[in-house]
Parts: structure tokens; C-alpha cells; sequence
């Protein structure tokens, strides 16, 4: 019998302990420690005191140029009995004047993964600072430690563990954060508890997006969410179809009608200030189990990717989880749009009119721009019926972003400017990093249609701004609302690892999510 393993995206809750305790790497007993260095310096503080216990061994690969310290650049040894710890990883952060939180986030993965390769269970390291604030490096780190060592090994079986054998044998079971006094103690302990939910969350969103479609149809998705829900206490529903019916989805339910799984379309409601239920924000994902394009067919290269066609709706479950246990002083709605995009007997077609529900008619000229589809009724549903301000949608919506901003910035498209911008410091401070994209009315014309009030798609050029115009066209007037298109930020592109980022469907942006939330409510 082959049994299969558990997923990993709670593994620190279950499996790995993140503890604060005061000390020092060089006098920490156990199986091993990150220090951090910077490039083009001599040794200082917690690595030049390691370094002394190793007769210089850190310091000489400095001068030979065997390592560098250049950012991403790291190593891992064995101390030999020069150290209580039985490893070392020296993680290079670059130049000083270039350090900045996500270089701690990054870091501390680094380390962690290193001194996993190793066989370490046990490991610590100390919050870098370095100009940085405490509690947002400490909070960063212990992102970087739970992201970084996240792992979707849920299908693996064990005949396969002879070929790749340390990736099922080697974990960690604890990381300790180490302050060099007791006065640092609860200001760190409270940062670490930030970031492990941080972390944890996002690591949910991850394995929603990893998960196969045969194994997440958007019922499946709707009870991942209904789960997650009564565990932390949100209140829950779905608009299943014979609701949506009822309220004119017709958007919504024409992009499900070609597949045999029911559509979700996914409510949860965190209540931080149940003394205004009239007033909170909302937070919306699009979540396509598959998209197979429709009628309008994807070629099949890549096309087994349209499993993470539902990033958008992932990061939205995994944000409301997050804030439900943060619980600020706001109150904050999360919608996912969920169903599949196939090309069925009854799917919809090319030349159809569809009306969604705040009356509007949509001419569909291309079945593959079916996430906008989805969205215009969510956002509807959001600013006209449930009242919600501002509003922040999060969809692979688009190609178009990726070729105008590759893979290391979202795209934000507002009808708020103010929007714009505190959806780029978040994204500084998160490394979820986003860009504001224009939003001028022109381009509002490529969506004019003979048959109907707008057409699904503008065609190729400008594709990420003609269906950001799409989703703005059904957001109720006076509302605010932003956009993002992850299609590449969610995605590196080459299922290559990078620090805390996975190879695929790495969660973005469910701490942008969680961020916002948090500032709306401080800014109340």
C-alpha cells in the first residue's frame, strides 16, 4: 500500500516550533546557525564572533573570494566541534546601504533551507537589523522561515523516495530566533507570532494552487473555505447556482455553464467592528479551478498550468484566515469567484450575449477572457449589493502584464490614485511588489461593441488595461477599488526557487491583503 503524505502548508504549525529565547549564534547549542554578512565589509557582530570560534575560516573565504556576500549568494559547512552548533550558513545580504526587509525575509530562508540540506532539525539564527525596525525585521524573518521552507509533497509516494530521497527525509523541526537580551523579548515574540501567521497563510494559498484540478473543482475550493472559516470564526455562504440565478449572475454563470462541476461563488465576512456593519473593505479573488480557455481552446502547451488559474481566489482564503487571526479593528469581506472554464456541450460561445447583474450586457468575443467574466459579477455583488470600500481584486487575468512587467511586479489598476500608492508601499514592505498601470478612458473604446454594451475582450494590444476597464465597468459608482493582475508576480516562470518564493504559485498577494486590512483599520 503507498500512502500519501500530508500536505506541508501547516507543517509549522504541526511539525515546526518558532521559538524566541535570548542568546547568541556562536553560543547556541544545537544542529545549526545562520549568521548574515555583508558584502565588502569585515566581519562585525554575531558572524565575526562565529568567525573567531572557526579560526577565521569565514573571513579568509571573504579575502580568497571564495564567497562574496553579494545578495542571494550563500553557503553551509560543518563546524567540526568549533562550535556548540554542528553547522554554519553564512548568507551574503550584499551592501549595506542596499538592506532592506525583504533581504531579512530572504535571508532567513536562505539559511534555513541551507542547514535543511545539511540534516539539521534544530536551528537558530538572530534578527539582522541594521537600521531596520525591530519588530518589522523579526516579523520578516519569521516570513522568511515559514515561507521558505515550504514544500507540496502531497503526492508523493513513498516508491519515490529513493530517487529524491532528502526532500522527503529532511526537516526541520524547530527555529529558534535569537536577542541578545531579555529587554528585545516580547517585542520579538510578538513580531514572530505576526509572521508565522503571515507565513502560514500565504503557505495556504500556495497549496490551494498547487493542488491538481480533479482535486480542487470549485466545490472543493468552497469547502477548503468553509473549513477555514468555522476555525477561525468568519461567517460563511455561498451563492451556489440556483442564488446566482436569482440575483442575474449571468456573467458569472455563462462561464460556468460548460462543465459538469457547479460554480461557488465564495462568501466569507470577518466582523473586527461589529458596531458599523454598514461600513468595511472587501477583497476579491478569481478563482477558475481550470481554464481550458472554453471554446476559444489554449494551445495545450503549458495548459496544465490553468490549475493555478484560482491563484487570485487562494490568496483571498488565505488572507481572510490570516486577518481573522490578526483580527483588526475593521470589518473585511473576502469573495471568490469560483468555477470552471471547459469547453462542454453547454459551454458558452463566441457571438453570445450574457447580462450580468447590475443589468449590463456583454457581447463574448473570446471565451479565454472568461476571469473577467467572474469578477464583473463579484465586484458587482461587492460594491453594489453588500456596499463595500474600497474594494481590491486579485486575478490571473491577463499575458499582457507579463509582457509589460515580467515577473517581479504585479500590475495595480485603480480608479484611486491614493489606491495606487499605498498598494505599492505595501508591496515594498511585503516584496509582493506592485506597479500602477494607466487607466485612461481611451482604452475604455477597444471594449465598444455593435451588439451589446461592452464586449469581453479589447484584443491584444493594451490586454491587461482593456480588462482592467472590463472589471471597473461593473464596480458600483463611488465605490474605490484596485485591480491587481498577478498573472506573472504570482508565477516566476522558470519553477525555479528563489529564497522564501517558491517554484510555483507562490501566494501573492495574500500578505498585500493582509497588509491593507491591517492599515485600513490603524487608519480609522
Amino acid at each position: 500500500m503507498t500512502i500519501l503524505r500530508n500536505t506541508s502548508y501547516n507543517f509549522s504549525e504541526e511539525q515546526m516550533e518558532l521559538k524566541v529565547e535570548v542568546g547568541t549564534p556562536a553560543q547556541w547549542r544545537g544542529d545549526g546557525i545562520v549568521v548574515t554578512v555583508f558584502q565588502n565589509e569585515s566581519l562585525s557582530g554575531d558572524a565575526a564572533q562565529v568567525d573567531r570560534a572557526l579560526n577565521g575560516a569565514i573571513q579568509r573565504a571573504l579575502d580568497s573570494k571564495e564567497f562574496s556576500a553579494r545578495y542571494t549568494i550563500h553557503y553551509a559547512f560543518y563546524s567540526m566541534g568549533a562550535l556548540p552548533a554542528a553547522r554554519v550558513a553564512v548568507v551574503g545580504l550584499g551592501k549595506r546601504e542596499k538592506f532592506k526587509l525583504d533581504r531579512a525575509r530572504r535571508a532567513a530562508a536562505d539559511g534555513a533551507k541551507d542547514l535543511r540540506k545539511l540534516g539539521a532539525k534544530h536551528i537558530a539564527l538572530a534578527v539582522t537589523t541594521d537600521g531596520l525596525d525591530l519588530a518589522d525585521a523579526a516579523q520578516a524573518t519569521a516570513e522568511g522561515i515559514v515561507m521558505g521552507l515550504f514544500r507540496f509533497q502531497k503526492y508523493y509516494t513513498e516508491a519515490a523516495d529513493p530517487l529524491w530521497e532528502d526532500d522527503f527525509r529532511n526537516q526541520i523541526e524547530s527555529v529558534t530566533i535569537l536577542v541578545p537580551d531579555a529587554a528585545q523579548l516580547d517585542t520579538v515574540r510578538a513580531a514572530v507570532e505576526r509572521g508565522r501567521i503571515l507565513g502560514e497563510a500565504n503557505n495556504f494559498a500556495r497549496t490551494l494552487a498547487n493542488e491538481p484540478s480533479n482535486h480542487l473543482t470549485p466545490l472543493h475550493l468552497a469547502e477548503h473555505a468553509r473549513e477555514m472559516s468555522e476555525k477561525n470564526g468568519l461567517e460563511f455562504y455561498v451563492i451556489d447556482r440556483a442564488k446566482a440565478q436569482e440575483k442575474g449572475m449571468g456573467a458569472f454563470l455563462g462561464v460556468a455553464q460548460g462543465s459538469q462541476n457547479p460554480p461557488a461563488m465564495i462568501v466569507m465576512r470577518y466582523w473586527g467592528d461589529a458596531e458599523h456593519k454598514d461600513k468595511g473593505i472587501g477583497l476579491i479573488g478569481k478563482g477558475i479551478t481550470f481554464d481550458s480557455g472554453g471554446i476559444s481552446l489554449k494551445p495545450a502547451d503549458g495548459m496544465e498550468n490553468m490549475k493555478g488559474d484560482m491563484s487570485g481566489g487562494a490568496a483571498t482564503i488565505a488572507a481572510m484566515q490570516a486577518i481573522a487571526q490578526l483580527k483588526p479593528k475593521i470589518n473585511v469581506t473576502g469573495i471568490v469567484a469560483a468555477a470552471e472554464n471547459m469547453p462542454g456541450g453547454n459551454a458558452f460561445k463566441p457571438g453570445d450575449i450574457l447580462r450580468a447583474m447590475n443589468g449590463m450586457t456583454i457581447e463574448i468575443n473570446n471565451t479565454d477572457a472568461e476571469g473577467r467574466l467572474v469578477l464583473a459579477d463579484a465586484v458587482a455583488y461587492a460594491t453594489k449589493d453588500l456596499k463595500l470600500s474600497p474594494v481590491l481584486d486579485a486575478a490571473t487575468l491577463t499575458g499582457a502584464v507579463v509582457v509589460a512587467l515580467g515577473v517581479y511586479r504585479a500590475g495595480v489598476f485603480t480608479n484611486d490614485d491614493e489606491l495606487a500608492e499605498t498598494l505599492y508601499e505595501i508591496g515594498e514592505k511585503t516584496g509582493e511588489k506592485n506597479w500602477q498601470m494607466p487607466m485612461d478612458e481611451e482604452y475604455l473604446l477597444a471594449l465598444r461593441s455593435d451588439w451589446a454594451d461592452l464586449k469581453n475582450s479589447g484584443g491584444r494590444s493594451a490586454g491587461s488595461i482593456t480588462g482592467a476597464w472590463f472589471i471597473r465597468s461593473f464596480v458600483e459608482k463611488g465605490a474605490k477599488w484596485a485591480h491587481l493582475d498577478i498573472a506573472g508576480a504570482v508565477n516566476l516562470g522558470d519553477g525555479k526557487e528563489r529564497g522564501y518564493i517558491n517554484k510555483w504559485g507562490n501566494g501573492t498577494p495574500t500578505r498585500t491583503f493582509v497588509e491593507f486590512a491591517l492599515q485600513q483599520a490603524n487608519a480609522k
